[in-house]
């Protein structure tokens, strides 16, 4: 039996899709009329959207697929936290959290930064019944941060658990097959020697921290956590098998729609009827062919249902404005001179309106002059900072975006002794930073925003002063919420950017502030 209409065929008693020939939609297969009239015995089908409308229909490679990874609810019950003491310490939002992931399969909390996530995931994952280990993927900057997260909030629970970090070198591979809590750095995931020491285990509780860097869908790391193949190598995915998987981030969506494809794609399909890239990227990302005619998925559109659909079953979400955390007041502070060499007025003139703003653009001379710039603007900067531990007496945080503009300002900062936060250096010594400025012996931190910008608690700042920032504003935000933290007694926390009049400093701060809107349309 054969029949054909536009872009639907059916041939031999099964469903065969192909792409339109404008590219602008694929056929939504379950919604043709056709579908209805056939009689359910007379074929099967692979493709998800249909078999997610008439399940009985599907092949067994999609109910396979089904089995693996479609959202799981478990009966709700109320959760019994064991000692009184930890009810009182969290907060309603943070008890919503833990009974949020206790019952479903798969979830996602977009919880501000500094509202407590993670509290809500040890406190879940000890909880969870029955047998097998508990496995959080973490940033590698922050795997002795999570390790003292958990010893705390565990001990809130009267559990003293074992802790097994990952190590980076094969050769220092022994993997702690007796410890109940495995914390793995991201950037390991594809490795061999890890894919096969995590593959060969049973996980109760999967958590992954920072989740929006597995935003894209052939990163690396995303897929060796959600499965795929690359080349010859085939990875069967980790969460696969879990009773429970929980995302954990602040912001799980930076700039862009597109950025939630690949989480709620893999964890939970049906929040997106089961949307292929395409599809989703048509409805909900604004989808405009570029000059050479292929489809950009860069924009926005649909926010609302979006909004509704992501948050309905699946992400969590809670704002800032649900937090008793210290106000974070932003302001430009305006350079009294204009440091750009005249090579860059020239070049800025020229080109600023035509090249893309993005942290990406780590090339040519956008790159460039973005350098040159932040390592003029040091001296004003250093000045500016020196003026306010002098005769302020503040606590600092500085934030930049080279390394060696961080360099450059330690120098000339150094009769304060402030401490370096940058790639590179090791996590003992990112805490010793760290500890030092909450005891109060180190008064200024310098901190490369890739490096430093995410996952501490650092709210005894006064004053947080960006030499530069990232084009991304939701990057901008995690470095503000360093020092806006629970448990602070600040009335508000002073957020600085040192601009440079006149330059490409004002339009990406224009650019920045214009994006946050976007993102709040769609998670807030």
């Amino acid at each position: 039996m054969t029949q054909s209409g536009g872009n639907l065929t059916i041939r031999d008693g099964a469903f065969h899709l192909s792409r339109v020939d404008d590219g602008k939609l694929r056929a939504r297969l379950y919604k043709d009329p056709r579908w209805k009239r056939l009689p359910h015995d007379s074929f099967s089908t692979t493709n998800l959207a249909a078999a997610t409308e008439r399940r009985k229909d599907a092949s067994p490679k999609v109910e396979r697929f089904f089995k693996k990874t479609f959202q799981e609810f478990y009966p709700f019950e109320t959760v019994h936290l064991p000692l009184s003491g930890i009810d009182k310490s969290l907060d309603p939002h943070q008890k919503k959290g833990i009974e949020w992931i206790l019952t479903r399969k798969r979830s996602y909390l977009a919880h501000a930064p500094g509202a407590g996530k993670t509290a809500e995931a040890v406190i879940a994952s000890s909880l969870v019944p029955g047998p097998g280990a508990i496995l959080f993927i973490v940033p590698p900057s922050l795997t002795l941060n999570w390790a003292r997260e958990i010893w705390k909030f565990t001990e809130w629970l009267g559990i003293f658990p074992t802790i097994g970090i990952v190590p980076t070198k094969p050769y220092q591979w022994n993997f702690p097959e007796r410890a109940d809590y495995i914390i793995c750095p991201d950037s390991l995931l594809s490795r061999d020697w890890v894919q096969r020491g995590l593959l060969g285990r049973a996980w109760k509780f999967i958590a992954v921290d920072e989740a929006s860097r597995f935003k894209t869908h052939d990163a690396e790391r995303s897929i060796a956590f959600y499965g795929g193949r690359v080349g010859k190598k085939t990875y069967p995915g980790i969460f696969q098998h879990a009773r429970h998987v929980v995302f954990l981030d602040g912001s799980p969506m930076p700039n862009r729609p597109m950025e939630l494809f690949a989480p709620t794609y893999a964890l939970d399909p049906q929040t997106i009827d089961c949307m292929d890239r395409d599809d989703f990227g048509y409805r909900y990302c604004g989808a405009k062919p570029n000059e050479r005619g292929q489809w950009e998925y860069n924009f926005s559109s649909h926010e609302d249902e979006l909004h509704d659909r992501m948050q309905k079953t699946f992400m969590h979400f809670v704002g800032e404005e649900s937090l008793t955390h210290p106000e974070r007041l932003r302001s430009m502070v305006y350079m009294s001179e204009d440091v750009r060499s005249p090579e860059h007025r020239k070049w800025e003139r020229k080109n600023l309106g035509s090249v893309e703003l993005s942290d990406a653009n780590t090339q040519g001379d956008l790159a460039r002059f973005r350098r040159e710039l932040g390592m003029r603007k040091v001296p004003w900067v250093s000045n500016y900072v020196k003026e306010r531990l002098r005769e302020k007496k503040e606590s600092i945080l500085v934030f930049c975006w080279h390394r060696e503009v961080a360099f450059r300002l330690a120098e000339e900062l150094v009769k304060y002794k402030p401490r370096l936060v940058i790639g590179g250096i090791s996590a003992h010594e990112r805490e010793r930073a760290f500890k030092g400025f909450d005891e109060k012996t180190v008064r200024c931190l310098i901190i490369n925003i890739a490096a430093g910008g995410r996952g501490h608690n650092l709210q005894r700042a006064d004053r947080v002063i960006f030499a530069e920032w990232s084009w991304t504003d939701e990057t901008n935000r995690q470095c503000e919420k360093r020092a806006s933290r629970k448990g602070s007694t600040k009335e508000f926390v002073r957020c600085e950017y040192v601009v440079c009049p006149n330059s490409m400093d004002e339009v990406v701060l224009s650019s920045v502030f214009a994006k946050e809107k976007r993102v709040k349309k769609v998670i807030g």
